[in-house]
């Protein structure tokens, strides 16, 4: 009789599913790898042709390791594609997201990157507004041939696609279009990751054509300007305004004429302190990140005139930015206590989190000059490299200015 019942309440559940309205099943696909989606098909007659009308394609994760798993692969995306076109007759596609790691660069370049650039240019037809491609390659330094310098080049067919929202992109190439009057009206979120523009002033200008955008993610970009060259961009693009600007994370990036001013509204910010003092020229007017109160700061020598820059910061985290060890032997023996307190410190820190500490007196002394600052500071987690039995002791007997700050080490 369990048994039964057991069977009875399954079979209920499926009835439950089946009852549901084929623009909820659709919305529940939506959430599924395009694999998963067509894979329902089999289940009954009813659930054929549901996937067909899905607005996304999701193939997250896809490792090509062989010719044959290419042509597998490209056959598959080429059929989803048509099946979509013949029998749902949609002209729209809501989001296409693609994550795939080639084995070597015959199976990338010769196979694969060509399918993408139209896999991508019919996308961009149809509406779409969240757009995810990210590319990475094996071995190339084995293969000792010229792939047109690694990159592969960006379909400028994107830069058409005024409906985007969301554009993440790594590794690419950018070239071939000009971005005078450039606009992506809709843009709120920007994450790129090795993207070769091949004229700094056409990156400013891209990033110039995104006037709503809330969220800015950029990795692993350098771009390297003459003196003469640079003044003039920095000219150019002094005033560059992001108004609805809410995050903005830097990692690896060289652009020195990006203008510090325009991450001014940002409520999360990850940056290195030589960043910002590159960014910010001596006879600017010194920014003031009014509504920053997340900052992840990889400092490499005068951390505090950033946090003067941030008087409601609430969350802290500072790493050791990569320095060079001549660099890093002089602080240890040259540190010099801020003249005057960061406004944070006293009206506002609640957290602070330091990763990757060593063993340099530089490091405990800025430890210890948080500690006896920061008014109502909550907690204080320190990640060592290795174990530091004397760390505890030494900054247990520091003085703390907050009564209820808890200190937490870690390995």
């Amino acid at each position: 009789m369990r048994r039964l019942k057991n069977s009875t309440a399954a079979a209920s559940t499926v009835d439950t599913i089946s009852s549901l309205p084929d623009a909820i099943l659709c919305h529940i696909l939506y959430f599924l790898t395009t694999k998963e989606a067509v894979a329902t098909s089999i289940l009954s007659k009813r659930w054929i042709h549901l996937w067909h009308h899905v607005h996304n394609l999701n193939f997250p994760d896809i490792k090509v390791e062989t010719v044959r798993s290419s042509v597998l692969f490209n056959e598959f995306v080429y059929s989803v594609l048509l099946s979509r076109e013949i029998i749902a007759g949609y002209n729209v596609m809501n989001s296409f997201t693609l994550d795939i790691r080639y084995d070597n660069p015959h199976l990338a370049f010769d196979l694969g990157f060509p399918n993408i650039r139209k896999w991508i240019n019919v996308a961009v037809q149809r509406k779409l507004e969240h757009l995810c491609i990210r590319l990475d390659v094996d071995n190339l330094d084995d293969n000792g041939l010229d792939y047109d310098a690694d990159y592969p080049n960006l379909p400028v067919s994107i830069f058409t696609c005024r409906t985007l929202v969301s554009l993440d992109l790594c590794w690419f190439r950018v070239k071939g279009f000009s971005f005078s009057g450039f606009q992506f009206p809709s843009l709120k979120t920007l994450n790129l990751k090795w993207v070769n523009f091949s004229k700094v002033r056409d990156f400013m200008l891209f990033i110039a054509g995104c006037p709503i955008l809330e969220d800015l993610h950029i990795s692993q970009m350098d771009f390297f300007l003459e003196k003469d060259s640079l003044t003039l961009q920095l000219q150019e693009f002094k005033r560059l305004s992001l108004p609805k600007l809410k995050r903005a994370e830097f990692v690896q990036f060289g652009c020195q004429c990006f203008p510090v001013n325009a991450l001014s509204t940002v409520e999360y910010l990850c940056i290195n302190t030589l960043k910002v003092n590159q960014l910010q020229r001596p006879y600017d007017v010194v920014t003031i990140f009014h509504n920053l109160t997340d900052l992840l700061l990889h400092y490499h020598n005068r951390w505090d005139l950033v946090l003067h820059q941030c008087p409601k910061l609430q969350n802290l985290q500072l790493s050791k930015g990569l320095c060079d060890p001549m660099w890093c032997e002089k602080g240890q023996e040259n540190w010099v206590e801020p003249e005057f307190v960061p406004q944070c410190l006293l009206s506002s820190l609640r957290s602070c989190t330091i990763h990757d500490f060593s063993d340099l007196q530089s490091e405990l002394m800025l430890e210890q000059y948080i500690l006896k600052n920061a008014i109502i500071l909550q907690t204080m987690t320190i990640w060592c490299k290795t174990e530091q039995p004397e760390m505890e002791s030494k900054l247990s007997i520091c003085p703390m200015a907050s009564e209820t700050c808890e200190l937490s080490l870690c390995c």
